[in-house]
């Protein structure tokens, strides 16, 4: 549809209620090129590819990799599956297909694992249960209060000492007790009583060796409690 040589988007939503698929077809602007690539495409298999794909979080870049289509049409999209609740939106061009909130602290910002209290309460060494999931991440600190997730800032070099673990039919990073305490003791989340009373839940000599990436400082604390 045309009016004084300018193009108009048109967007239909149709459901199919005998078989209880939800369709979308949408065409792009006249002469934009896209029009043709643009197939009526069943929204409920776009959200159960991209689960089965093992990811929960998904950018625009990321939605467009997995259905092989460009970027401004993996966009709407995107914003089709939120309005009709097969996803809700995170943030500007980030969805989720979970509300669980590990998950998505998982694979909101990337790299990052949950890490400190909340990966020690994760392995059941601690009972207490943080305000806030808490994670590290090399990039910038962070805190979304609206999920309930914080992001630290950690050295590259110290970005180790976690492992995937499977939920849902997905994934999450968690660090390993012994990383969680001397993360904790690097960001000065951790005093030195906690790290003592703790101590008795780690693996020694791990926690000696991966000490042996950090500063001095708590290469020397770490040797002195272990061996007092």
């Amino acid at each position: 549809m045309t009016a004084r040589g300018c193009h108009f988007f048109r967007f239909y939503a149709i459901m199919a209620v005998e078989n209880c698929h939800l369709w979308v077809t949408i065409l792009l602007p006249e002469g934009d090129g896209l029009e043709a690539k643009m197939k009526e495409t069943n929204l409920y298999e776009i959200r159960d590819k991209a689960i089965k794909s093992g990811r929960m979080v998904f950018s625009v870049a990321e939605l467009s990799n997995l259905i092989g289509k460009e970027k401004k049409i993996a966009k709407v999209y995107l914003s089709r599956l939120v309005k009709q609740g097969l996803a809700f939106r995170i943030v500007r061009g980030k969805i989720s297909f979970t509300d669980d909130e590990y998950l998505i602290a998982t694979q909101f910002i990337e790299p990052s694992y949950i890490s400190l209290l909340s990966a020690l309460n994760f392995h059941g060494a601690v009972q207490q249960v943080p305000r806030f999931i808490q994670c590290v991440t090399p990039k910038n600190t962070r805190t979304f209060e609206n999920y309930g997730i914080e992001y630290h800032k950690i050295a590259k070099n110290l970005f180790f000492g976690y492992k995937a673990h499977k939920k849902e039919n997905s994934y999450i990073f968690v660090a390993e007790k012994e990383k969680a305490l001397l993360d904790g003791i690097y960001l000065k989340q951790f005093d030195l009583s906690f790290l003592e009373e703790n101590l008795g839940q780690v693996d020694r000599r791990l926690i000696l060796e991966y000490s042996l990436k950090f500063s001095i400082r708590i290469q020397k604390m770490i040797r002195e409690l272990l061996f007092k």
